[in-house]
This record gives C-alpha cells, structure tokens and sequence, in this order.
C-alpha cells in the first residue's frame, strides 16, 4: 500500500514538470521559514514568489514608491507579504507625514529603515542643496547682468567662498537656514520637563510663557460621589478627570493632559543612572569617583508593614491614600533632620575644608564641557554645604540638597535651558548632552528624529 501511494505521488509531481528549452522548473512555490525577528511571526512558512511591483498604485509619486520599493526588497526574506507590506507602508507614513504608532512598532520600523532613510534623506538634501544653489545662482546672474558679467577671479573667489558671503550659506541645507524645531507644533514652543511630580506641567508652562490653568468642571458639574476636574493650557480645555474625590479627578486629568502635551510637545527626562562626579572627604583626603547613584534620584523609602505606625493605622481601618472625608492629606509622614551636634541657637562651626581648593575645584569644573553633576557626600558637615552653595550660586550654578540626616548629600549641576538642550540632543547629538537627558519629539517631527520616539518613563509624576 505505501509503494502505490509513494508511486502516486511521484507521478502526480512528474505531471508537474515542464521542461521548456531544456530547463526544469516547478510549479511548486519557494518557501522559507519565518526567522525570529519576525515581530511575533517567528513560527511557520511564508512565500517568496511575489512580485514588489505588483503593489506599486497609480496615484503614488516617484519618490514615495523609490522608499517603499527600497524597504520592502530589503526584508523581503524576513517577513511574509502582508506584513512586509503593512510596515512598508508604516514607514512611508512616519518619514514624510509624521505618523506616530505604537512604541513597538516604531521601534521596529525604525530599526529596519535605519541605512535606507539614512541613504534617502542624504539623497534628498544633495538634490535641495542643488536646487538652492542653481536658485541662488541664477538670481545672482540675473541680477548683474545689467551691469556688466563677472570677473574670472572674482568668479573663483567665489567659488572657493572667500569673498563672497553667501557661499557658505549655499553649502548648508536649505541656504544656510536651521530646521525650525517648533514650526507647525500645536503648542508652539512649549516644552515639557518631566520632574517633580505633578508640577511638572505648571513648571514647563511658566518657563515658556504658556498659560496653564487647573480646576474644577463647571460641566459636568461635581456631584457628592463623583469628582471632576480639568486643564486649560492657552484658555484650551486639553483633559478632563474624574473620581472619587477631587485629588483622584486632578491626577486622572493630569495623566490625560500630559499624554496629549507629549504627543504634541517635545519632552525631556533626567537620565536618572546618569554618571555623576562623587566629592568624598576622607581621613587622607578627598576622594573624587565617577558613579550612577545620583542623590536626586534615591528616594526616602516609603512606609510598609515594618513600620508600627502603618501597622496602628491599618487596625484602625486605614486601607491607604491620603487622611481626610474626601483623602485630601498627605500619604507620607513628614520628614526630620537629625541633627549631629550640641551647638545651640545662633551656635557655628567653622568648616575643616579649605575653602580655597575646592572653590578652585568649582571654578574648573564650571570652565569645562562637562555636564555631569558633582555631588558632595555625606561626609561633609552642614556648614561645609553651605559654603559650597554660596560658591555655586557665585558662578552660576545649581544647587540643591538630598535626603536626611546622616545621609544628606549636596548636588551642583550647570544649568541648561531648555531649548539648548534640544539642539544639543537632537541636532548636534552632543554625547555629554544624549548620556543626561532622555528627548522625546512630537508626533510631528518623528520623521526627522525616529531615534526620538519612544515615550519617556512616566512613573512616579503623578505622585
């Protein structure tokens, strides 16, 4: 039985085969297997006998079908068709219409066309550059040809730029003019900060001048039960939450809020593993060292079941948030100094630094390009701190303390406004700037910095 079986199937596959001046092919489609880096496809059999050009449509420009052609022939072996066709055309709608998409699929798309949006968009500026240029020129003839055609030597001064001014603006993209970072943004040029909490948004709107306002829904207006609240940015309402108290409706219209601002705005982060410049007094010294550790980031641990009074207040029916008919107060307890000696009232130790050195120290470090932090430890006293923050604000800098007690750290940074940090990450790629601050863009602008799309961690802001 299985002889006659193999027997049919042989003739069966004989029957198939066309042999046209005499070469041998099959009507059998090729088949390749789905590699793991298929997104989610990584399993089964997928085939290559299709055709790119048949997706080509009439209406589709010649530069659009060249981007989408180029993607979809690259990883023509990696992906089966839908799905090939599917993140092609994801990727034409991200480079020239500013599409935003999941974070995952960004991420993808933007891994797959790093050489060929790398290659078209140099392709492009040569081709904008030549179209400036051959404008520019013509003008500039036109313009002298009553009085008179150019002197040879001029003409090579000029081609070599040095006399002629707007040569080296002709080198540039666009005649020598910058890419406008906020042209056409929904906000203009508001910038979100992302620190402290749910100030945040307040904070970024006073620094760019931007009205911002919070408060109650006047409709749907609050009931007993149900809390609303809303957010006015420019006089606009951008969200509205509700709850069950009013601090519950204020955080669920914040998160709305800073959802909508961030696919409208630019964000920027601290890189909170960031490297920092620790400053240590020793017995021999003082030691200086590089670490991730940065004083602004160590949070105070927040209360659990080892502590008496959370375990008192849970006997007593409390089941978390804030104290209050509508939870209003405060979650955590407030804070101490532990104070680490008898001096009293009015009592002053004078600091066992030399204050000198480390004003030197200061004065460098201000005078570099580094922008890491520098960060005191704990082993200096509490006059020693004080020193080195009016030294700070001498030169500029910021300065701000962390933590309690014994654990008490001083932190100066340069400060850095906004927009400078956005040119430095985004158009210079500054690697001092990139290792400090996360940036994320706009949904308008993902196709000019796809490297910039992924949403910033927002955990902890609604605090």
């Amino acid at each position: 039985m299985a002889s006659k079986v193999k027997k049919q199937r042989i003739e069966t596959v004989s029957e198939d085969v066309v042999i046209p001046d005499n070469t041998i092919t099959t009507k059998k489609q090729k088949k390749i297997k789905a590699k793991e880096t298929d997104a989610g496809y990584g399993s089964g059999e997928f085939s290559l006998a299709w055709n790119v050009d048949d997706y080509r449509t009439e209406y589709e420009s010649e530069e659009h079908w060249d981007l989408r052609r180029s993607f979809m022939v690259a990883h023509k072996e990696r992906f089966d068709e839908d799905r090939l066709v599917c993140l092609a055309q994801t990727f034409v709608n991200m480079e020239f219409l500013g599409c935003k998409y999941p974070s995952e699929t960004m991420h993808l798309v933007a891994e797959m066309s790093k050489e060929i949006a790398e290659e078209f968009r140099r392709k492009r500026d040569q081709r904008l550059k030549r179209t400036f240029v051959s404008a520019s020129d013509a003008a500039e003839q036109r313009a002298k040809g009553r009085s008179g055609t150019t002197k040879p030597n001029q003409r090579q001064d000029e081609q070599r730029g040095g006399t002629n001014p707007y040569s080296r603006e002709r080198q540039c993209f666009g005649g020598g003019k910058p890419i406008d970072l906020f042209e056409g943004l929904r906000f203009g040029k508001l910038i979100l900060y992302l620190a402290g909490g749910r100030s945040c948004l307040r904070n970024s709107c006073a620094i760019s001048q931007v009205k911002y306002e919070e408060r109650p829904c006047k409709e749907p207006e609050s009931t007993e039960k149900t809390k609303y609240s809303e957010i006015l940015v420019n006089n606009e309402v951008i969200a509205v939450g509700q709850g069950e108290s009013l601090k519950e409706a204020k955080i669920a219209a914040f998160k709305q809020a800073l959802f909508l601002l961030q696919t409208h705005c630019y964000s920027i982060k601290l890189n909170a593993s960031r490297q920092t410049i620790k400053v240590e007094k020793t017995i021999n010294g003082v030691n200086i060292n590089v670490t991730k550790e940065t004083a602004d980031s160590l949070g105070d641990p927040k209360l659990d079941e080892t502590n008496k009074g959370y375990r008192m207040m849970r006997l007593m029916g409390w089941t978390g948030g804030g104290l209050g008919r509508q939870k209003q107060g405060r979650e955590e307890p407030v804070g101490y100094l532990l104070k680490t000696n008898r001096s009293g009232l009015g009592g002053c130790n004078k600091p066992n630094v030399n204050l000198g050195d480390y004003r030197k120290m200061i004065q460098n470090y201000v005078k570099s390009d580094d922008m890491r932090d520098m960060q005191f430890e704990p082993t200096f006293s509490k006059e020693e701190r004080a020193s080195f923050h009016k030294i700070a604000s001498k030169y500029g800098l910021r300065s701000g303390s962390y933590g309690n007690g014994e654990s008490r750290r001083l932190l100066i940074t340069k400060k850095a406004n906004h927009k400078t940090i956005l040119q430095e990450v985004l158009s210079s790629r500054n690697p001092k700037f990139c290792e400090r601050y996360f940036v994320q863009v706009p949904m308008q602008k993902a196709h000019l910095f796809p490297g910039h799309v992924a949403s910033l961690d927002l955990e902890g802001l609604d605090d």
